[in-house]
C-alpha cells in the first residue's frame, strides 16, 4: 500500500493532452481506428520507481478518466505508446480496460505496443 514518507516527494506525473498528432492518426488508421481530437485523447504517465506496483497509479487513474470525461472525450490513447517488453506497464493497462490495439518500431528502434481504452464501454 502506498504510504506517505516526505509531502515533498514527486511520486509521478500524469500528462494528458487533447491534441492527437499525426503519426498516432496514421498508425491508429492502419489498424481501422478512426482518432478524432472531439473524441479522443493522450494519456502518458510517469511513475517514479519506488512507487511502482504500490497502487499510486491505480489510486490515481479513476481521477483521470473522470477529467477526460468531463473535457468530452471518449477515448484515451497512450502517449508514445508503451514498450512492447513492459510487461508491467502493460498489466496496468489491461487491468484498467485498455485494449492493444497494434505496435510499431519507434524512433529509437524499440518495439512499442498501442493502446487504447473506450470510456463508453467502461461504467463512469
Amino acid at each position: 500500500m502506498l504510504e506517505a514518507t516526505d509531502s515533498a516527494m514527486i511520486v509521478g506525473l500524469f500528462e494528458l493532452s487533447l491534441a492527437i498528432v499525426a503519426e498516432d492518426v496514421a498508425r491508429y488508421r492502419a489498424a481501422g481506428v478512426h482518432l478524432t481530437e472531439a473524441n479522443d485523447c493522450r494519456f502518458g504517465p510517469t511513475l517514479a520507481d519506488a512507487f511502482q506496483g504500490r497502487q499510486a497509479g491505480t489510486l490515481a487513474f479513476p481521477l483521470i478518466t473522470d477529467v477526460v470525461r468531463k473535457l468530452g472525450r471518449t477515448r484515451i490513447i497512450l502517449w508514445g505508446g508503451v514498450l512492447a517488453d513492459n510487461a508491467r506497464a502493460i498489466r496496468f493497462y489491461e487491468k484498467n480496460g485498455f485494449r492493444h490495439i497494434g505496435s510499431f518500431t519507434g524512433p529509437d528502434g524499440l518495439r512499442s505496443l498501442d493502446m487504447m481504452l473506450d470510456l463508453g464501454s467502461r461504467p463512469g
